[in-house]
């Protein structure tokens, strides 16, 4: 479905995807590692050597199995709490509006939550990387804010939603330099 243009209120919504495939699927391959180091720390009998340079003993493998069991186990959580999070978001999209921008941010330690950004706040809008984009950055005065490509609905590339919010940034501006 194509993004909806509100007459009421001049704003242009673009749906976003949450991302439960991705970070419930890494959630999964690391609580599988966990479970796989921890039984391996469980019944290890024997020593480890890495790349030749570093050797264990047996009590010292244990230790650094069951280290990355419990590393691979915090991963797992985070991923689950990751899309908890995304979920708690009632609205998933990029709302442009004719003074502001609306979109979800994720903050590994505050959760998710939208923002909205002023639109003459907004200092640039970026495709990083230029030759490929995977995620599209807009940075106001004193941070910035990503949304991933695998974000964006089919439909809406990361291109054609750069050009959408650089033609609002642009006509903001516009409007204070007739207006002001």
């Amino acid at each position: 479905m194509k993004a909806s243009e509100h007459a009421a209120d001049d704003a242009l919504e673009i749906p976003l995807r949450r991302p439960y495939p991705e970070l419930l699927l890494s959630a999964f391959f690391f609580a599988v590692c966990a479970a796989v180091l921890a039984h391996r720390a469980q019944m290890n009998d024997r020593g480890l050597i890495l790349n030749g340079i570093i050797h264990f003993e047996p009590g010292g493998a244990d230790v650094f199995y069951a280290v990355l069991a419990i590393l691979s186990g915090a991963f797992c959580a985070l991923g689950v709490v990751g899309a908890a999070r995304f979920a708690a978001l009632k609205e998933f999209r990029i709302v442009l509006g004719p003074r502001s921008i609306s979109l979800p941010s994720m903050h590994p330690l505050r959760g998710a939550r939208e923002v909205t950004v002023p639109l003459d706040r907004v200092e640039s809008v970026e495709l990083q990387p230029p030759a490929k984009p995977i995620t599209l950055v807009i940075r106001e005065d004193d941070r910035s804010h990503s949304i991933p490509q695998r974000w964006l609905a089919k439909g809406w590339p990361a291109e054609e939603v750069a050009g959408a919010i650089i033609a609002r940034v642009r006509g903001a501006h516009a409007g204070e330099r007739d207006g002001g």
